[in-house]
């Protein structure tokens, strides 16, 4: 690969513990696990994405003058898999250096429907001759309550925008670049945490001097209004196609739905197979970040979302357009609303017949029939909302 496409996030990953910035609690409990080894095999390195979860288990294999055999979870997912793949790296003896480390980055990715690929996962700690580091976003599942009892647990904890901020200008004085400092500060706050999505706008900033003197403002809303007419209305790609979605105050997948209802209002033929297209491959990364925990794949979401739709038209579009509401979301709230009254009936019940909430949603069917009668409503004491719901035909 060209040293210039080298994502600088890979670039500047730290190789030592000196280099992890902001995380001086955590290594300090890595170290301890490193000192206690093999009392527990498995340390569990878990945050949010960006924080460092990687670096710090290369930095541990720098420190032990380690091999790492770097697994993703998500590529993992039976125990025929894991058997063949992992189970033979934990018993086999390095190659080349003192130490080895079994890294599984974003366990996440292992669902609990998997067969039996946690399973396996938890046997082969128990048999590793050499530490596993597991990384994860959110190891407090409960379908990860045996792995927390193998494995010592590392929080790390989001950066503070001032670290971020110190390692952008070391970067930038590696590269011998040259960034006003209010763009940089700029970078840092809106990372929120993220050093690795710092780093990522750093890179942007550096290759586009036009983006550098925009990021000041990326923290600004944008109306949904807005954002669909500059991608429904532009044919031309540039770089603020590529975030214009991300500058919505509005949820993700409601985005999706106002997309959804006006792309028929703009285009016809060939482009709006295009356009369904692009807003159909940007909801198949939506499917792999929720399943996955995948969040890198956010920017080919957003990229799909802007450029995508707006690159299936030739020509840019004139006029005024009255967009539209989604009516699913009209349909999501009255289902919410029914749903939410639901709840409340078997609250009642639950509480009156001694069971939780989740087993008197399961029987909800039986328990409408027992519910006919009047005097066991009066006894739950119904409101007329309730009786209402209870009454009708769905």
């Amino acid at each position: 690969m060209n040293p210039e496409n080298i994502p600088w996030c890979e670039k500047y990953r730290a190789s030592c513990f000196s280099d992890v910035k902001g995380q001086e609690l955590a290594i300090d409990r890595v170290k301890s696990f490193l000192r206690r080894f093999p009392e527990k095999k498995a340390v569990v390195l878990h945050g949010g994405p960006g924080i460092g979860k990687t670096s710090l288990a290369y930095a541990i294999a720098a420190e032990l003058d380690a091999e790492i055999l770097e697994l993703n979870a998500s590529d993992l997912r039976d125990k025929e898999k894991i058997n063949e793949i992992i189970k033979p790296a934990s018993e086999q003896m390095p190659l080349f250096k003192k130490n080895k480390v079994i890294l599984i980055d974003e366990v996440d990715g292992i669902s609990g429907r998997d067969r039996g690929g946690l399973q396996a996962l938890l046997d082969i700690i128990d048999d590793s001759s050499f530490p596993v580091l597991i990384t994860a976003n959110d190891i407090w599942d409960k379908k990860f309550s045996k792995l927390r009892q193998k494995s010592d647990l590392v929080q790390l904890k989001d950066i503070d925008y001032k670290t971020i901020l110190e390692i952008l200008r070391d970067i930038c004085w590696k590269e011998k670049c040259s960034v006003k400092n209010d763009v940089l500060m700029s970078i840092s706050i809106k990372a929120r945490g993220d050093l690795r999505a710092g780093i990522n706008d750093l890179q942007m900033a550096v290759k586009n001097c036009e983006l550098v003197l925009e990021t000041g403002d990326r923290n600004k809303e944008t109306s949904i209004f807005s954002a669909l007419e500059y991608v429904f209305k532009n044919a031309k790609i540039d770089t603020e196609m590529l975030g214009i979605f991300d500058s919505v105050n509005m949820p993700i997948d409601e985005i999706f739905l106002w997309v959804e209802e006006n792309i028929p209002i703009e285009y016809k033929g060939r482009e709006l197979e295009r356009a369904f297209d692009a807003l159909s491959r940007a909801d198949v990364f939506r499917g792999r970040i929720y399943r996955h925990q995948h969040w890198r794949f956010m920017v080919y979401e957003y990229f799909l979302l802007g450029s995508g739709i707006a690159s299936s038209k030739k020509y840019n579009k004139t006029g005024w357009t009255n967009y539209k509401k989604p009516t699913r979301i009209l349909k999501i709230w009255l289902q919410n609303q029914r749903e939410m009254k639901k709840k409340t009936i078997c609250q009642k019940y639950a509480k009156y017949c001694h069971i939780s909430v989740k087993q008197a949603m399961k029987e909800f069917m039986l328990i409408k029939i027992i519910l006919k009668n009047l005097e066991i409503r009066r006894n739950l004491k119904m409101s007329e909302e309730e009786t209402e719901y209870l009454d009708k035909k769905f």
